[in-house]
C-alpha cells in the first residue's frame, strides 16, 4: 500500500512545470522543423532587411534561451529524485534533449549566419561553407536534428505520467489556444492564393492546417457527450456504448482502433476519388460546351438550304439563348515550316459569340478581322504574341518593365522568392532569344501586300506551324474544281487574324475559323450551310429544348441533337469509369469491414461473462443481437464520419490550393476537383450499411452463447 501511495504521490509531484516543458519542447521542435525547411529563405530575407534580421535574431535567441533555462531546471529537478521514481528517466532524457537542441541550434545558426555571404544569398547561390566551418556547422546541425527527434519522442512518452488534473488543465489551455488560432486564421488569413500569384500557398496552407486541427479537436471533444446521449436512448444502445467505452485488453483495443482507421481510410479514398473524377467530368463538360453549341441542327451528309428562316424560328423557341449558322469542312494548312490537318468552320463573326466562347478565348487578334481583313495589313509591331510555353506568373508579358527593384522599395519582392525570380528572369531571356530567332525569317510588313481573308487558329496549331498574327498560311480543301483527271484540290492563301486558347488540346490543334461567306465560297457549298448552332439558357434542359425545336421547325429531314447526344460516348465512358472506381473502392470498404467483424467476434469472447449475465437476467436473443449490431454500427459511423471529414479536407485543399500538373502532358494544368454533397452522403451511408452487414455473424454468435457455459469457470 505504501508503494502505491508513493507512486501516486510521485506522479502528482511531477507537476505542471514538467508537463508544460514537454509541450513547449514540442512547439520548439515544430518551429525548428519549419525554420530548417525555410532556412536559406530566412537568411536571404535577413541579409536584405536588417530590421527583419534583428527581430529574427531576438526571437530565436529568446526562444532557445527559454528552452535552455527550462531544460536545466527540469533536468536538475528530476535528477534529484530517487532512482526508481516514476518518469525520472523520461523527463531527464526530455530535458537533456532540449538542452542539446538549444545549444546545437544556437551554434549552427550562428555559424551559418556569420560565415555565409549576404551577396551570395541575394544572388541565389545559397549557403557556401567550406573547410572546418562546414564540418562544424554540419555536426551542429546533425546534433540539433537528433536532439529534436529525441525530444519529440520523449515529449510523447511523458504524457501518460501526468496526473489527471494536470492533463485536464493542459488540454484546456490547448483548446483555448486552438480556438483563438482558428478564429484568427479565419479572420486574417486567405482561404486560397491570390489569382495573380497562384504559387503563394504559405498563408492558405497555414489557415487550412489550423482550422483542420481545431475541427479534429472539436470532434474529439464532442465524442464523450455524444456517447452519453446514445446511452440515454435505450437499453441496447446503453449496453453497446458501454462495451465500446469499457476498458479492453491491449490486443482488442488495437484491433478496434485498426477497424476504425480501416473504414476511415477507405471512405476517405472513395470520396476523394469520386470528387476528382467529378472534377474531370465538369472540366470536360465546361470546355466542351464552351467550344461547341448546346444543340446542333444539321442534315445527314447534306447541307441546309434556306437556313435564314430556320435561324429565326429557332431563336424564338422558349429556352434558346442564341442561334448562329456555320459551315464546316476538313482542310489542310501549310506554312513555310510544317503541314497540319484541321477543321475549317465558317461562322458569323457577329453572332458566334452567342453560341460559344470563341470571343473570350481569343489570346490575340479579333473577330472583326474576319469581316475586315484589310486591317491585318496595318498591325502595330507589338501586336503579335508569342506562342512559346512561357510559364504563367514567372515571365513578364511583352512590353512590361523588368527593371530590378531595390530592397528598400515598398513593393519589393519577398526575399524567399529571389532565387526563383532570378531563375525566372534567366528563363524569360532564353525564351525571348528563342522567340526572336524563330521570328527572324518572317517577312517585313508591307503596305502593298495583298488583302487576304482572315483565319483564326488554335494556339497549339499556331505553335506547330510557327504562325503569328498577320502571317500568311495556305489552306487546301480536298474538293475543288473539276479537272482533266477529276476533282482537283483547291488551295487559297489566308492571313492569321487571331489565335484562341480553349484549354483542350484537340480543339486548339484542329479547329480554325473563317467568315461564313468565305467558307461557303472556298468549300463550294453556295449559299447553303452545314448546320445551325443553338445555345440554351440552361444546359441541363437541352434535351427538352431540342424536342421543342423539332416541333417548331417542322422539318423531319433535319437532325436536332443536344450536347449529351453528341458527346454520349465520352460522358458514358466517364460514368462507367466512375462506377468502376466506386465498385473497386467499395470492395476496399468491404475488406475494411471484415476487421470490424473480427473485432466484434473477439469482443464476444471477451465480454462473454457480461453477455451471460444479461441472458441469465432475462435478456432475449434478439436484444443481444441488437446490442452487437449497434456496436458495429457505431464503429462504422465513427469511421465513416472521420473518413468523410478527412476526404473533405483533402478535396478542399486540392480545390483551393491546386495540385499542379504538366500542361504539356495533360490537357489541364491542375487537378480538377468537384465536391458533391450527394456523393459524400452516399459514401457514408454505404460504409455504414456494409459495417452493419458484417456484424450479423458476431451478433448471432453472441446470441447463441449459453449462460451456463460462459459462467462455468467464473
Amino acid at each position: 500500500m505504501k508503494d502505491d501511495d508513493a507512486g501516486v504521490s510521485d506522479q502528482i509531484r511531477i507537476g505542471l512545470l514538467s508537463g508544460c516543458y514537454a509541450l513547449f519542447l514540442l512547439v520548439c521542435v515544430g518551429a525548428s522543423a519549419g525554420a530548417a525547411l525555410r532556412y536559406e529563405a530566412l537568411l536571404v530575407r535577413a541579409a536584405i532587411d536588417q530590421g527583419f534580421a534583428h527581430r529574427l535574431g531576438i526571437g530565436a535567441a529568446v526562444g532557445l534561451f527559454v528552452e535552455l533555462v527550462l531544460g536545466v531546471l527540469v533536468l536538475r529537478r528530476h535528477l534529484s529524485r530517487p532512482r526508481r521514481s516514476l518518469g525520472r528517466l523520461r523527463y531527464a532524457t526530455l530535458a537533456a534533449s532540449g538542452i542539446a537542441h538549444a545549444l546545437a541550434s544556437i551554434s549552427a545558426g550562428f555559424l551559418a549566419a556569420e560565415l555565409s555571404r549576404p551577396e551570395d544569398l541575394v544572388a541565389g547561390f545559397g549557403i557556401n561553407l567550406t573547410g572546418k566551418s562546414a564540418a562544424i556547422t554540419a555536426a551542429a546541425a546533425c546534433i540539433a536534428l537528433v536532439a529534436m527527434l529525441t525530444g519529440f519522442a520523449s515529449s510523447l512518452s511523458t504524457w501518460p505520467l501526468l496526473g489527471e488534473a494536470t492533463r485536464r488543465r493542459i488540454w484546456l489551455v490547448v483548446d483555448a489556444c486552438l480556438c483563438l488560432a482558428a478564429l484568427a486564421a479565419v479572420a486574417m488569413l486567405p482561404a486560397q492564393p491570390p489569382s495573380d500569384a497562384p504559387h503563394e500557398l504559405g498563408l492558405p496552407i497555414l489557415r487550412h492546417a489550423i482550422t483542420t486541427a481545431f475541427a479534429l479537436r472539436l470532434l474529439i471533444r464532442l465524442l464523450p457527450p455524444t456517447m452519453n446521449l446514445i446511452e440515454g436512448v435505450g437499453f441496447q444502445p446503453l449496453v453497446a456504448a458501454r462495451h465500446l467505452r469499457s476498458k479492453k485488453s491491449g490486443f482488442l483495443a488495437a484491433i478496434s482502433l485498426l477497424s476504425i482507421l480501416a473504414v476511415t481510410v477507405s471512405s476517405c479514398a472513395l470520396t476523394t476519388t469520386l470528387s476528382v473524377m467529378g472534377g474531370f467530368r465538369n472540366d470536360l463538360k465546361r470546355k466542351i460546351l464552351g467550344n461547341n453549341a448546346h444543340i446542333v441542327i444539321d442534315r445527314d451528309h447534306a447541307s441546309i438550304e434556306g437556313w435564314a428562316p430556320l435561324v429565326k424560328k429557332a431563336s424564338e423557341v422558349r429556352g434558346v439563348a442564341g442561334a448562329s449558322p456555320y459551315v464546316s469542312g476538313e482542310v489542310m494548312l501549310s506554312s513555310a515550316s510544317n503541314l497540319a490537318t484541321a477543321v475549317l468552320r465558317g461562322v458569323d463573326a457577329q453572332g458566334v459569340g452567342r453560341v460559344n466562347d470563341l470571343p473570350r478565348n481569343l489570346k490575340s487578334g479579333s473577330l472583326d478581322y474576319l469581316d475586315h481583313p484589310e486591317k491585318l495589313l496595318d498591325l502595330p509591331p507589338d501586336s503579335t504574341a508569342s506562342f512559346l510555353p512561357i510559364p504563367g506568373g514567372l515571365v513578364a508579358k511583352r512590353g512590361e518593365s523588368k527593371a530590378p527593384r531595390l530592397a528598400h522599395d515598398s513593393d519589393a519582392p519577398e526575399p524567399s522568392k529571389l532565387a526563383q525570380q532570378a531563375k525566372a528572369d534567366e528563363l524569360d531571356q532564353k525564351l525571348r532569344d528563342l522567340d526572336a530567332f524563330l521570328r527572324q525569317d518572317r517577312p517585313a510588313q508591307a503596305k502593298d501586300r495583298e488583302v487576304l481573308p482572315g483565319i483564326i487558329i488554335g494556339q497549339e496549331l499556331a505553335r506547330a506551324l510557327r504562325l503569328y498574327l498577320g502571317d500568311e498560311v495556305s489552306v487546301v480543301a480536298p474538293l475543288g474544281a473539276l479537272g482533266p483527271s477529276g476533282p482537283m484540290p483547291k488551295a487559297r492563301p489566308f492571313r492569321v487574324a487571331g489565335v484562341f486558347y480553349s484549354g483542350m488540346y484537340e480543339y486548339d490543334m484542329k479547329f480554325t475559323y473563317v467568315s461564313l461567306s468565305t467558307a461557303q465560297s472556298f468549300l463550294n457549298v453556295g449559299a447553303a450551310v452545314s448546320g445551325i448552332e443553338i445555345k440554351v439558357a440552361n444546359v441541363d434542359t437541352a434535351p427538352a429544348t431540342a424536342d421543342l425545336l423539332r416541333q417548331a421547325l417542322g422539318r423531319p429531314e433535319l437532325r436536332v441533337r443536344d450536347w449529351q447526344e453528341l458527346n454520349s460516348r465520352l460522358f458514358g465512358a466517364l460514368a462507367l469509369e466512375k462506377l468502376a472506381m466506386f465498385i473497386a473502392l467499395g470492395i476496399a470498404i468491404l475488406v475494411a469491414s471484415f476487421c470490424i467483424a473480427g473485432t466484434l467476434t473477439l469482443m464476444v469472447q471477451e465480454k462473454g461473462r457480461e453477455v451471460a449475465i444479461l441472458k441469465a437476467m432475462g435478456t432475449s436473443d434478439r436484444t443481444v443481437v441488437g446490442v452487437f449490431v449497434i456496436e458495429g454500427g457505431l464503429i462504422g459511423v465513427l469511421g465513416a464520419a472521420l473518413g468523410i471529414f478527412l476526404g473533405y479536407m483533402m478535396c478542399f485543399a486540392a480545390e483551393h490550393f491546386g495540385i499542379r500538373m504538366n500542361p504539356e502532358v495533360y490537357y489541364i494544368d491542375r487537378l480538377p476537383v468537384h465536391m458533391d454533397l450527394t456523393e459524400f452522403l452516399f459514401t457514408g451511408l454505404a460504409a455504414i450499411a456494409v459495417c452493419l452487414l458484417v456484424t450479423i455473424y458476431p451478433a448471432l454468435l453472441a446470441s447463441r452463447l449459453r449462460p451456463v457455459d460462459a459462467l462455468r469457470y467464473e
